[in-house]
This record gives structure tokens, sequence and C-alpha cells, in this order.
């Protein structure tokens, strides 16, 4: 088994782990700056957004250095970009607001398929589970908003306690919260730097959720999505 002995604690990231960008939000919030974007080809072009982003090995993303808004008003600006849309001098215009409404409402608002099912089990299967995010200040209260706040024991949001993942610090405040040592804990995300590379840094075992295979190269056991991983550890499979 990968994961030998079991975990007792899974710490999970947030955004494009438990939940998505919302096409409906953001193009709300593009339309405040005169850009019409479409919602659903919003959502549609996340293979390519995140595929435009995706990490060199050996190199650390770096987001949320700033608290996140330069790098968060790029990306919304490409997103809108790779729909097609077209308003000269309009995107960044949009981004910006997009930005500025995203830090009172968090648009990572989308659960993803099978988030609700999969924490259900493991929390039926005994497993104490965290939020680990680099974000914001607003992930906790968007976890109560989609309704999974109830899942999680703790939530640390790196605006809140000031620790960006990758530094192991704040896996090791998450550890402390939930009153297990670092093996006895597994993290999950999408970041083979801020999850996989943090995590590990800090003693714990780490999955990573690569969807579209961008990280074949990657020394960790890799999963589509959180029910895969899910399946694959009730199954006593990792």
């Amino acid at each position: 088994m990968m994961f030998d002995p079991p975990p007792k604690a899974i710490l999970i990231d947030a955004g494009f782990t438990l939940t998505f960008c919302d096409g409906e939000r953001i193009a709300a919030y593009a339309a405040l700056a005169g850009v019409a974007a479409d919602p659903q080809a919003l959502v549609r072009v996340e293979a390519a957004l995140r595929a435009e982003l995706r990490e060199t090995p050996g190199v650390p993303l770096v987001t949320h250095d700033d608290g996140g808004s330069a790098w968060l008003q790029r990306f919304f600006r490409l997103m809108l970009e790779l729909t097609g849309c077209d308003a000269p001098g309009g995107l960044d215009r949009a981004a910006e607001i997009i930005l500025r409404e995203h830090l009172a409402r968090n648009v990572w608002c989308r659960v993803g398929a099978g988030v609700g099912a999969a924490l259900d089990r493991l929390r039926a299967s005994g497993f104490r589970l965290a939020v680990v995010s680099n974000s914001e200040g607003t992930v906790e209260a968007m976890l109560e908003e989609v309704g999974l706040r109830h899942h999680f024991e703790t939530v640390l949001d790196s605006a809140v306690v000031g620790l960006v993942k990758p530094d192991p610090r704040i896996f090791m405040l998450a550890l402390d919260r939930l009153g297990v040592s670092a093996s006895e804990a597994v993290m999950v995300g999408d970041s083979p730097s801020a999850d996989v590379g943090g995590a590990r840094s800090a003693g714990l075992r780490a999955a990573l959720l690569d969807p579209y295979d961008f990280y074949a190269a990657v020394d960790a056991p890799r999963f589509r999505d959180l029910g895969a991983f899910t399946d694959a550890l009730l199954a006593r499979g990792v």
C-alpha cells in the first residue's frame, strides 16, 4: 500500500480540489465591466486554463505571496481570453472587478462532482478532516455557503493564518489543531509544489489530484478527483 499505515487524518485543498470556478458568478461580475461572458464557456475552459498555468517541475508555483491579488487578476483575465471574450480595454477592467467581488464572495463555489459523497464516506469511516488552502480570507465562508463546512474540524486559509503553502508551518498548524502527528496524516490537493512538496516538507504523505494528466512525472499517488482518492483509500489501495 502506498499509504501504510493508513492515515487518521486527511488534509484537503479547496480550489480545484473541493470546489471549482462558478461560471454564473464570474459572468455576472464580468458584466459589471460591460464584458459579456458565457457562463458555460467559463466552465469549459478549465482544462485549457490549467494547462496554461501548469507547474514547471522543481519550480514552486507562487500564487499568494502578495495575498493572491496579482496572480488572481491574471488568472481571471486569462479565463476570459480563453472563452473568446473580445473587449479591447475591457478585459483588464473585468478582471479587476471579478477580483474585487471575489474578495467579498468567493467565486470558487461550484462543488466538484462527487465531493459531498466522498466527504461523507471519509467521515463515516472515521477520518479526521481539515482544509488547508492558499486563499484570500473567504474559504470558510464559501464552504459554509456551499454546504461543505460541517465536514471539517478546522479550516486553514492562508490569508487568515498568515502562512502560505508550501510553507511547512501551515501543515503543522493543521496537525496541531487536529491533534495528530505528521505520520498520521495525508494531504490531498492539485498542486505538486504547494500540496505535495509542502506537505512532504512537513513530514506528511501526499496525494495529487491530476484530472488532466499534467503531472505524470510527479512522484506521488495521482487521482482524477477526490472521489477516486476516496475509493482507493477506503479499498486500502493507497
